[in-house]
């Protein structure tokens, strides 16, 4: 199992906590502190929580017994549950669909949202040639938003992404989010040239710390280099 969302939740928690904490002894409040602390923190916890950890709740049901890896050299996607194990080539896929949370609909419309709680759960409708469906969540692999793993992989919006099996909609194309114009692009590809393999590598493996363009340019100049 993948818990960095989980991580980054009881971060998030800890983070309101102290932040209350700290409030109170600022304004130096006439009242047990530790009490109001405690109640905030439930309010915090029922109220901004509550999406999040159904969405845990909902995930862990349906992959507690899955696991899946992705092959982008053999262009294969392993598939198992409870023990039994299935093979597909990319060519199989019929639906390749990304649900994520509303948040990153950004990219599309150019509204802002701040990010909620829960903005990095998601999951993977994969739906094969022969039938065979599979939501692949982010409880197994921190996967979703990063590059597309499969030709027309489609994009669905929702504000609390649990698992939907009846949906049918096949999503809609992502537009990248337009952050610099040519000449930041073109000045960000002459640094990168300069990286070694291992500087490269280290911002693929820390992907948090940096823009998605940055992780997909490491990654893309990675690929020329062992091609050449």
């Amino acid at each position: 199992m993948n818990f960095k969302s989980v991580v980054s939740l009881l971060k998030a928690n800890l983070a309101v906590i102290l932040l209350v904490y700290i409030l109170l002894e600022y304004f130096n409040q006439e009242i047990d502190n530790y009490k109001v602390i405690l109640i905030v923190s439930i309010y915090f916890i029922a109220l901004y929580n509550g999406p999040a950890i159904y969405l845990l709740f909902n995930y862990y049901k349906n992959n507690k017994d899955t696991e899946f890896s992705i092959d982008e050299k053999l262009r294969v996607i392993t598939i198992t549950e409870r023990e039994n194990q299935k093979i597909y080539n990319f060519e199989d896929v019929k639906y390749s669909i990304y649900n994520i949370g509303i948040y990153y609909k950004n990219a599309i419309d150019k509204n802002f949202r701040i990010p909620t709680l829960f903005s990095e759960f998601g999951y993977w409708d994969l739906t094969f040639k022969n039938g065979d469906r599979y939501f692949l969540t982010t409880l197994l692999h921190d996967f979703l938003l990063d590059e597309d793993k499969v030709k027309n992989t489609k994009y669905r919006f929702r504000l609390i992404p649990y698992i939907d099996k009846k949906h049918k909609d096949n999503g809609v194309d992502l537009k990248p989010i337009k952050t610099h114009n040519k000449i930041c692009s073109d000045k960000l590809r002459r640094n990168f040239n300069q990286k070694t393999i291992e500087e490269l590598n280290y911002i693929i493996e820390n992907k948090s710390k940096y823009q998605p363009k940055a992780v997909f340019l490491a990654k893309k100049i990675i690929k020329e280099r062992t091609l050449s």
